[in-house]
């Protein structure tokens, strides 16, 4: 008999308070991905992987499906990702944080690397210092809320959120215009926004 699930709000915030634990979401949120897979991205061994993934599959977090005998995870339901987000969002709004608008930031723009600018971006997230979910998620949102044709530029010095955010949001649909990286390790990614129906997974 399959055992039921009896997941409390103290055992889901804990799960959640470890950053392995958050950047194994955010990696099979992209897509479904196996143990082996998702160890290779995080930077941990299988067996520590298996133990995330098994321990949230149990928790009722993710959901996973076997092809060709392995077993693949994903997001059991798309409010998960909600529940991150109104996290980020909370967050934000305790903190007051603001966008970027410092000397410093102009200062780092007047000298990032690109060669050619034929375009400027409409609006700079930058996420220098944020470690993963957070840059994932506020690129989305900021994302939902730009209007057609409007360019982003993503600063992150998270070298998984540098991977992630372009992937994700040529999933969503938009156009990832090029990603470029300084001697300081800044990741710049900028993205025209497309709007279309697939904004969420």
């Amino acid at each position: 008999m399959k055992k039921k699930k009896h997941l409390t709000i103290e055992k889901l915030f804990s799960l959640l308070s470890n950053q392995k634990r958050l950047e194994i979401l955010m990696t099979v949120f992209d897509n479904y991905h196996n143990a082996s897979e998702v160890a290779e991205i995080v930077g941990v061994d299988i067996s520590t992987a298996y133990r995330y993934l098994k321990s949230m599959k149990e928790a009722g977090i993710l959901s996973s499906r076997y092809h060709n005998g392995k077993e693949y995870f994903d997001f059991s339901s798309a409010d998960i990702y909600k529940l991150l987000e109104l996290a980020l969002e909370f967050v934000d709004r305790v903190n007051g944080k603001t966008s970027s608008n410092t000397q410093e930031l102009k200062e780092l723009l007047d000298s990032e690397p690109l060669s050619e600018r034929d375009f400027t971006p409409d609006i700079v997230l930058d996420m220098r210092g944020e470690i993963c979910p957070v840059p994932d998620l506020a690129t989305q949102r900021k994302l939902q809320e730009m209007k057609e044709g409007q360019v982003l530029l993503v600063i992150v010095d998270y070298q998984l959120s540098g991977e992630r955010i372009p992937y994700r949001a040529k999933q969503l649909g938009h156009e990832v215009i090029t990603k470029k990286k300084d001697s300081l390790g800044n990741i710049y990614i900028y993205i025209r926004c497309k709007k279309n129906e697939n904004m969420h997974k």
